[in-house]
């Protein structure tokens, strides 16, 4: 599968190395409103100065936005009209309506549309996966949780560089925990229950703070869990808690390892870190899967769905 980048920035960095470390994928051609950025680029890879140009003679068999948050609506749409395959990091677009639009247009082309959710993908995130589908550690059924995905994005009264060319707290960070989330949760048995988003008008951000509570059922057994983003704490910090009847478990987004607490037993703790970036080991995870859904004339349109179905719903309590 070959791959067009669209948009050479911090986060384009990782993804490349992912790309250089996953079978079946390949970067073969590249644009950005900023001509220096070609010089980031491999000598394989060719580099398009202008966006038209690029969706009329490039090889790539889709294209991975790559851009700004607040762009990415309008670059994707752009991809879908010039009946390319677009692949779009999370999250797909800012609101229900670019969604919807997004999706009607990728559906009448018959084009895939895939978004790239890559936290979901974190070492840690797989591993416990792969634990409770082998039923280790017995810790019983799921009864809560709680997600907070946290940068030092707001200081001083002023948002920071590493904000720059993020949407919000919520659409961004909470983007990454409902993917976390959905790996544990079926989506279709998550529901909102209350969202609380905190705005400030000055800023050029839709929100600094945003929490949302959701009720679900999982093997019968309900329970409730907290999504809470937050610009505001001065650090970084993304950990996702889940409680089980029998004990707990911690899954450090940041640093990559869990602490299982075991009731009547000594906590333990998994390093799953490798000699990879944090990031890199999360778009392996992305560009494998995307390999293989792709092979198969498949996308993850239905998951991105439901996933930023319950996005917006908290969003709109604002």
């Amino acid at each position: 599968m070959k791959i067009g980048l669209i948009g050479i920035g911090k986060i384009a960095n990782y993804q490349m190395q992912a790309i250089s470390h996953t079978k079946g994928i390949s970067l073969v051609d590249a644009h950005d409103l900023d001509p220096v950025k070609a010089e980031e680029l491999p000598g394989s890879v060719t580099f398009f100065e202008n966006f038209d140009q690029m969706m009329k003679r490039s090889t790539a068999d889709a294209f991975l936005v790559s851009t700004p948050t607040p762009t990415h609506f309008e670059v994707a749409m752009k991809i879908i009209e010039a009946d390319r395959v677009a692949i779009v990091e999370k999250p797909l677009c800012t609101s229900p309506e670019q969604e919807d639009a997004l999706r009607t247009a990728a559906t009448t082309r018959k084009l895939p549309l895939y978004t790239a959710f890559h936290p979901s993908y974190g070492r840690e995130v797989e591993w416990w996966v792969e634990q409770r589908a082998q039923k280790n550690f017995a810790l019983g059924k799921l009864l809560g949780f709680e997600s907070c995905f946290a940068d030092p994005y707001y200081l001083n009264g002023d948002l920071t560089l590493g904000a720059v060319g993020k949407a919000g707290a919520w659409i961004d960070g909470g983007a990454s925990s409902l993917s976390v989330l959905a790996r544990l949760i079926d989506p279709d048995e998550m529901e909102l229950v209350d969202g609380r988003m905190t705005c400030i008008p000055s800023l050029k951000c839709s929100e600094v703070q945003g929490l949302g509570i959701y009720r679900f059922v999982v093997d019968g057994q309900p329970g409730f869990g907290i999504v809470d983003t937050n610009w505001t704490l001065g650090k970084n910090h993304k950990m996702t808690r889940l409680w089980y009847e029998n004990g707990s478990i911690e899954l450090d987004h940041a640093k990559e390892f869990a602490r299982l607490n075991h009731r009547g037993g000594d906590e333990l703790v998994f390093n799953l870190a490798t000699d990879k970036p944090r990031l890199v080991n999360h778009y392996c995870g992305v560009f494998a899967n995307l390999t293989e859904m792709y092979g198969k004339g498949e996308d993850n349109q239905e998951m991105s769905r439901k996933l930023h179905r319950l996005l917006f719903a908290a969003n709109s309590k604002k």
